[in-house]
């Protein structure tokens, strides 16, 4: 009802106007970051969770991987849909990710540390990062269900704040139930919510800076231009800023090429059930 009722919602753009790429690509990059980090910190609360490597790994390189910038005008994440018979998608989401995964991998070997496991911390050293990898591309269901996920929660809460109705806000509730009910064994439902309160601090800040380009004459001075500042704080920091951009058909120089201006409603990447 947030989404339906909150001035910043009402006032976000449509899929005619101009900012819609642009305004939403900050909301997914955002969400992208925060829904990673909410996942893999609810995880790893519990310190019993990292004996088991093989299902650790999978959350790590979630973690640490590269955030899609999506493609204009109407596509915001990975698109895994033609997995597993295509897997470009899907090496572009854990290419140039070696610095992000030690990044991790360092702060998990900390932790533990700390909490007296050493034998276990010695284990997640960021030397092995390149065994982390290596073990989730051989298995990679796991980090394909989060970032399928991911995607369908992301795509419905754009769609909420496109169409504006009382139809959307329930998809997005049955996304939220189907996507985050199970991740990781794990019941995250309450992501939900804070995903749409990450949308709307987005919107509000963006709406702000369109009201400062504004000069004393009211004449805006540069309504297509993308916002400065990408919300794209990558864990790996330098060695992902090749600004490559990623999308299910492959990968792309920054926001690559306009697909269909006219294009409607996208559907989810996929689902959890």
């Amino acid at each position: 009802m947030s989404a339906l009722t909150d001035p910043h919602w009402r006032n976000a753009p449509t899929e005619r106007d101009p900012g819609y790429f642009w305004a939403w690509q900050r909301v997914s990059l955002t969400l992208q970051r925060w829904l990673r980090d909410q996942v893999a910190e609810r995880y790893f609360e519990d310190l019993a969770r990292f004996e088991n490597r093989p299902a650790a790994y999978p959350v790590i390189v979630y973690q640490a991987s590269r955030l899609c910038h999506g493609r204009p005008r109407t596509e915001f994440t990975y698109d895994l849909r033609d997995y597993p018979e295509c897997r470009t998608t899907l090496a572009t989401s854990w290419k140039l990710t070696g610095r992000a995964i030690q990044a991790v991998l360092g702060r998990i070997e900390r932790r533990l540390i700390e909490a007296g496991m050493d034998e276990l911390a010695h284990r997640y050293a960021p030397v092995w990062h390149q065994d982390v990898l290596v073990a989730v591309k051989k298995k990679p269901k796991a980090y394909v269900d989060l970032l399928m996920a991911e995607s369908a929660v992301i795509n419905a809460a754009i769609d909420l704040g496109t169409e504006r109705s009382v139809e959307a806000a329930n998809r997005f509730g049955k996304t939220i139930q189907l996507n985050l009910r199970k991740v990781c064994g794990m019941d995250l439902q309450g992501l939900g919510v804070g995903a749409l309160e990450e949308a709307t601090r987005v919107l509000t800040q963006d709406q702000a800076t369109c009201s400062n380009n504004f000069s004393d004459t009211g004449s805006l001075q540069n309504g297509d231009v993308r916002s400065a500042g990408s919300p794209d704080a990558r864990v790996g920091g330098k060695e992902d800023g090749d600004d490559r951009r990623a999308h299910g058909r492959g990968e792309m120089s920054d926001a690559g090429v306009v697909a269909d201006v006219d294009a409607r409603r996208r559907d989810p990447a996929g689902q959890l059930v």
